[in-house]
């Protein structure tokens, strides 16, 4: 693994920064954290409707 010069001088001024903040400015989350957004296409949609009923018919099957 090679390190740069470069990376070195970008981890020193990281490290600059984050030594001028207090302790408490590193923990206090002013903002809220994103919400996760999943977007399912119809064909999965489809896809796992089928699967869902087809586990349900099986499950049915095994019951009897």
């Amino acid at each position: 693994m090679t390190i740069n010069p470069f990376q070195i001088n970008q981890m020193m001024q990281t490290y600059g920064r984050t030594l001028k903040l207090s302790p408490g400015t590193l923990l206090e989350k002013d903002q809220p954290e994103p919400e996760d957004v999943v977007m399912i296409s119809s064909e999965a949609k489809k896809k796992q409707i089928l699967e869902e009923a087809k586990s349900a018919v099986l499950e049915r099957i095994r019951r009897a």
